[in-house]
């Protein structure tokens, strides 16, 4: 008889420890359009501002075709920013604002929480996350150790062009992954 009188208690127990377990991760293309919403409204804000008014967009990736993410964050936004009938030009003609994307990949800082698509200002040139930038291929069984603090995103330069001449430049950095981060479901 006592021995039944712990299924109960046991049973209540394994419930409680699976309650405080993490969700899995986000899947990459859910982080990629969180990516893509945040840019797209950065783009539409700053247009809005003196420096960038009544400009056509442009965007650029610095990566070459077909390695990374850049391309098609790049392709992406352009469709995006179409949809929201913001003009996108294939190329700066004499007047343009330069939307630049550039892909990076560090170790989060302990303490310092991401989510993907979160936006992260630059203030006065020091990006608060990029300290350990990847820079060789080599180190992939150091990559596996710090996965779990790992960070992706873009590095993002908006820039006021009139023919060779900046008149205006803003940086910001936008995560699109970040560890085993999940992306919080959409509002409805």
């Amino acid at each position: 008889m006592a021995a039944r009188s712990w299924i109960p208690v046991v049973a209540l127990l394994a419930g409680c420890a699976t309650q405080g377990e993490a969700p899995p991760p986000a899947h990459p293309v859910d982080g990629v359009k969180k990516v893509i919403d945040s840019l797209g409204d950065e783009v539409v804000q700053r247009l809005a501002t003196a420096p960038f008014r009544n400009l056509p967009v442009v965007v650029r990736s610095t990566g070459t075709t077909g390695t990374g993410l850049e391309p098609v964050v790049a392709e992406l936004l352009r469709t995006r920013l179409v949809e929201r009938s913001v003009p996108v030009d294939a190329a700066c003609g004499a007047r343009c604002m330069e939307v630049t994307l550039q892909e990076f990949a560090a170790d989060s800082p302990s303490g310092f929480t991401l989510s993907p698509g979160q936006v992260l200002g630059v203030v006065g040139g020091n990006i608060p996350i990029v300290g350990g930038v990847v820079r060789g291929i080599g180190e992939q069984a150091k990559e596996k150790e710090r996965a779990a603090r790992r960070a992706t995103g873009f590095i993002v330069t908006f820039a006021a062009r009139e023919a060779n001449r900046y008149t205006a430049r803003a940086n910001i950095v936008v995560i699109s992954s970040a560890g085993n981060a999940t992306v919080a479901p959409e509002a409805k």
